[in-house]
Parts: structure tokens; sequence; C-alpha cells
């Protein structure tokens, strides 16, 4: 099934200490998409590093493949790997006759297809009903052990020397019964504590838990078995696996009989006694549970026990404490799962993390696959001190960190790093305005909690709000400098937008003087011309036509015209006055006045051509066309309201009609500027 060499156990301890992580990992948790990501380690000794920017993460799902296992697979129960010299191995064991050993070589990535290669079954030493398998390193040699059998008579323990390298074909050593005290066991670890060797085992007949102790040499010809008992609730145990979260020790185990999981705590150390937790069903998800095995990834702990009886995985997600009740989710069969029974435990492969099961009905190998990502600008690197690197898609996602790989004195830590979308910008209409108008500009995103608009033109303040008024007068693109913030950290980001201004102009041409009979072209040179434009002029009077460009005008007396363009594609209007004469009386009035002002002879508007003796009228219009003001007293000027109304400020037209004092009727138009 599984197995633990003294480095594994070492780092196995390291992985479950880790409560926040980011012991070896200095750097944010947080950084905006496609900003960089700048990392350090605590780590200055180590003869080697390595770094996986976009290493899988177990809290996704994964991927699964059915692997034909080749020639000499017969009902496999037994499974286990390893990685030796840069090499991996699975290594499996019949359960049919002959019982032999098969291993797997999967040469430099365990992501490759195999090759067979069939060991032998050492003269029918292996167990009957080989049930526990695990190999463990020590001294630069590898062992293995198994497990097994059907009845108190054939139940024992063997012992694989490997020698040096796990490609030689090994020599076993029956361990016999051990006192007679095994009876059916049904899996297998082996742990080294205070310098002497141990290993645990079941009882499927009884539910026992069983303890070897080998001493000071794992390869002790007759270790001691104790009877550590059945706390009350195993029953038919299959599988177990043991957790170290830094403090404590905890042993899983899956109750085949009664669906069941179960947790034996331990409390420092594995030889102290122990207390049942039992965690039950889960709303009754196992069927036909076999093993587990359990892996802790940047501070949540994982589960995964095979269900026999439906060919699914259970995932199992601890979020953070061993001892908390886990939820399970039933993964169903996404790796061509058939009679699934044991386990190999997860396997880290640089950024890939894999795992393995035998399906005993067709002889067939099921790989587990954690997948790394792709959108990490730089997939790895081999320096103490990697370059910054840049992520193009929002997520969580996991740096994986080792050094002194494949070393005693190897180190790992992983951190999870959160990326966060692109912040947007949210306009309250479109980005496309008439030049007069306004726009209001709204910064948006996840944890935004200041922003810079920066330059800024034509803008309401303050500027350092998440949203803006503006009002430009041609085409102009606004930055954003956003900064966010999450229980993580905080990140900026810059980002911008592009303001259209639809500009419509409305040019009459100047006022001007004709003759009697005679006719002129209205309309000026900055008058906004082609096919996308409409015009109107009103009135119609002496016109030619209202709706062209330029029309032609043959007044017969003084004419104001109401000029209006409109930019047929973004809806803009401008408008613009124009007056022909047929006399040419002067009337002189200023352009501007301020009702508001330090100067008393400013604060109002009105007529200040003394040569006029009589008044017909005095109006003046908004831009709409409306009467604001009217009076024919020569001496009345307007003060800026219309029935004691304050108006806002704006440009205003006014209209004259009177007689001179030469007794010639002289009619008048011009605009002035409202200001305040």
């Amino acid at each position: 099934m599984k197995q633990f060499s003294n480095i594994l156990l070492f780092l196995m301890a390291f992985f479950v200490s880790q409560k926040g992580f980011s012991q070896l990992i200095v750097g944010p948790d947080t950084v905006c998409i496609k900003n960089e990501l700048i990392l350090t380690t605590t780590d200055t000794t180590s003869s080697s590093y390595y770094w996986g920017f976009c290493s899988a993460y177990l809290n996704n799902i994964p991927t699964g493949s059915s692997i034909a296992a080749g020639t000499g697979m017969d009902s496999p129960a037994s499974i286990c790997m390893a990685k030796d010299s840069g090499k991996h191995y699975v290594f499996v064991v019949n359960t049919n006759s002959p019982r032999n050993l098969l291993r797997y070589d999967f040469d430099s990535s365990m992501a490759n297809a195999p090759t067979v290669n069939i060991i032998g079954d050492f003269g029918g030493l292996i167990p009957v009903n080989c049930k526990g398998f695990e190999i463990v390193n020590t001294g630069g040699n590898w062992y293995g052990f198994l497990v097994g059998g059907a009845t108190a008579i054939n139940s024992q323990m063997v012992r694989l020397d490997f020698g040096t390298s796990l490609a030689n074909t090994p020599t076993i050593t029956d361990l016999g019964n051990l006192a007679g005290l095994l009876l059916n066991p049904q899996d297998l670890f082996v742990f080294r504590e205070a310098g002497n060797w141990y290993a645990f085992t079941n009882s499927g007949f009884t539910g026992n838990l069983l303890r070897v102790d080998f001493g000071a040499l794992i390869t002790n010809p007759a270790p001691v078995l104790t009877n550590l008992g059945n706390p009350g609730t195993l029953a038919f145990p299959t599988g177990m696996w043991p957790v170290f979260d830094g403090t404590n020790w905890s042993i899983f185990i899956v109750n085949r009989l009664t669906q069941t999981l179960s947790r034996l705590d331990f409390g420092n150390s594995l030889l102290n006694p122990f207390v049942e937790v039992n965690l039950g069903n889960f709303g009754g998800i196992f069927n036909g549970p076999r093993d587990i095995v359990i892996i802790k990834d940047c501070g949540n702990y994982y589960g995964y026990i095979t269900n026999e009886s439906t060919n699914s995985i259970i995932l199992l997600t601890f979020a953070g404490s061993i001892t908390a009740v886990p939820t399970a989710t039933d993964l169903t069969n996404f790796a061509g799962f058939n009679a699934p029974r044991f386990l190999t435990r997860m396997m880290r492969d640089k950024d890939n993390v894999y795992c393995f099961t035998a399906n005993n009905l067709d002889n067939t190998l099921s790989r587990l696959t954690y997948n790394s990502c792709n959108v990490s600008s730089i997939a790895s690197s081999t320096l103490q001190t990697p370059p910054p690197v840049e992520y193009s898609a929002p997520g969580l996602y996991n740096v994986y960190f080792a050094a002194d790989e494949g070393l005693p004195t190897m180190k790992v830590d992983c951190k999870l790093v959160r990326v966060l979308p692109q912040p947007y910008i949210e306009i309250n209409n479109d980005t496309l305005i008439c030049q007069q108008d306004t726009i209001l500009l709204v910064c948006n995103g996840p944890g935004l909690y200041s922003m810079l608009w920066d330059p800024v033109y034509n803008g309401s303040t303050p500027y350092d709000t998440t949203s803006m008024l503006v009002y430009p007068r041609e085409d102009y693109r606004y930055n954003a400098h956003l900064e966010f913030y999450n229980n993580k950290g905080t990140c900026a980001f810059d980002t911008s937008v592009l303001v259209r201004v639809s500009r419509v102009v409305a040019d009459a041409g100047p006022d001007r003087f004709v003759a009697d009979g005679a006719s002129t072209e209205l309309g000026g040179v900055r008058l906004s011309m082609g096919q996308e434009y409409s015009y109107v002029w009103s009135p119609d009077t002496f016109l030619n036509s209202s709706v062209v460009a330029k029309p032609t005008s043959t007044p017969l007396d003084v004419q104001f015209y109401y000029l209006k363009v409109t930019n047929d594609s973004s809806g803009c209007e401008s408008y613009d006055t124009v007056i022909v004469r047929t006399e040419c009386t002067d009337i002189s009035l200023p352009n501007a006045f301020n009702p508001v002002s330090d100067i008393a002879s400013n604060r109002n508007f009105g007529l200040i051509n003394f040569n006029i003796v009589k008044l017909e009228y005095f109006r003046i219009y908004d831009r709409w066309g409306q009467v604001v003001f009217e009076t024919t007293d020569i001496a009345k000027k307007w003060d800026g309201t219309r029935n004691n109304i304050q108006l806002p400020p704006d440009n205003y037209v006014w209209i004259v009609d009177g007689t001179c004092n030469n007794g010639k009727r002289i009619r008048k138009q011009g605009t002035v500027l409202l200001a305040r």
C-alpha cells in the first residue's frame, strides 16, 4: 500500500508542521493579474533550489487515467510507490497464485507510460491475501515489508531487501506470524521514533491494532509484536494512514464491515496510548471502503478513500486542522476504477501530484493526477532568488518550493497566492458624449478601497475617489491608479478609459447687412459639414430651404435665424443664430455682465445707445428660445433673473427693435454672457 522512508517521514512531519506555511517562502499572498510577484526564501544554505510557480493545488479535483498494466497482473491487492535516484516505481502484489511481485518503471516522470517487470514469487514466500505493503529507505538501503494471510495459520510478515537500488531484485526474509498475533492483517506502515523502528498493522478478524517493534535495526529478524487492542468500534479495518500535525499524531482507519471512518489520537508519540474518535459514514457516502491516504497541501488536509463497491474515490476535506470533522465528496469514477483497493501515497513530481491504485477486477492501474497550471509567465526556477513572475488569469495558485531535493536535508514549503481579477471601470452611459455634456466615471472591483485619477482634465474634485464627473471638450483618456485590499494584503493596478467627444459646431455665419431685394448665403466657415449631420433653420421666412447647411436668405426686413445642427449617429446637437439686416444703424451693447461683480456698472445688462428715441421692445432669450426678459423702457436693464429667480451662467440672445433719432427703424440681435 503506502510507504514511508526516514526521508519521507521527515517530509511528512515538515509538511504537517506548517501552520501557516510561508516559513521558507517570503512574499505577498495577493497580487493583481499581470503584476509582478516577487518571492524570496529564508533558506540561504542549501545546495539546490526549485521553485514551481503554478504547481498542483490539491483543493482542485484531480484528473484520472486508466493504464493497462500488461502481462503479469492477476487480481492485484497491494500497491506502493517510491522514487529512487530520479526514477519512479510502482510495486504491485498479486493475490492469485503464483503470488508474485510486479514492478512498474515510470522512469523520470510518473506521467510516462510504464514498463512492467515481473520480479517473481520468491518461492511462495509472499503472504497469502497480501494486504499490506511498505517500502522504506535507511542508511542508503531500501527495504520492503509485506503482511497478509487469510487465516491464523498462514498470516505472516516478510521483508524484502533491495540493497542500494529499487531497480534490484530483492531477497526475501520470512519474519513469520510474530507470536501468532497476526490474524488476517489488512494494512501496514513503518516509522521511526526515538532511534527505533516500528510498524503498525491491524487484524481483519478482531479489529485489533498491532504494533511491531524492530528496535534500532530495521533488519531485526525477530521483531516483537504488541497487541494494542480494539478500542470498540474498529470492525474489519482495512486501510490506515498516520498524520503528524507538528505536535500530535493521529491514525485514520477505514472500517470495511461498518463502512465508517475512525481516528485514533496518540498525542505527541505513536508509542502513547490512544483515544478513538468515530467519524461515522458521512451520510452513507462510503460503500465498500478499502483504503485511505491523507496529504497536507498549503495549510489544508485532504484525504482519499477507495470505494470498492461503487468504483469511486471519496474526497475528504479537513480545512486546516486534522482533528476537524471533514466534509466528504464522491468524485465518482473518473480514472477507470474497477474494484479499486489500496492506494499509494500522494507523491509530488515537481509541479504535479500523483497517486495510484490497482483495480482488482480488470487488472489495470488507475492514475490520479493533480496537474500544474499554465498561467504563470515562468513555470519554474532553480535560482535561490527566482525572477519576478506574473499570472495571466485570476485565481488561487500554489507556489511550491524545494531545497536540497533528494537529500536527507531536503526542505519543502508551499504558498497560496491569490491573483485578483483585472479591475474594471463602469461608465454610467456610453463613453461617447456630446461636447457640452458630462459623464460619470466609476471604478469598481473586489476589495477596492482607494484610487487616484491622474491626470485630470475637466473633472470634479476630489480626484482620489472611486468616481469622478468629467466634462471633456475633446477626446481624452483618463488614467486610474487602483489599490485593493483583502485579508491577504493589498495590491495595485493601473487602468484607463477613453472618453470620446462628439464635436458638433453650429455656425450660422456673421450678422450682415443686405440691400433691399438682395440675397445672402447663411452658414459660417466652422459649420460641421457632412452626410452624418442634419440642419434645421427657423423660422423659414425668406429662405430657399430650411434643412440645408447653407441656405439663401432674401429678406424684406430685419430677420433673426436660429440654426440647429444634429449629428445623426451620436444624437449630439449644437445651436447658433444670425441676423440679416436691411438697415445699417448700429446699437452698442456689452458682450458680458456679472450680477455679483464688484463694479456696479457691470451688474446689469441693457441699452447704452442713446440715439434710440423709441423702443418697441428689448428682449432676451435663453438657448431654448424662451423669453427671460422683456421691456419697452429704454432705461430698464436685466439683472440676470427671471421672475426673481437667478438664471444659470450661459450665453443669452438679445433682440432690440426701436427707432433711431434719425427717424429710421432699427432692429439688432446679439449674445451676452451671463457670468457669476
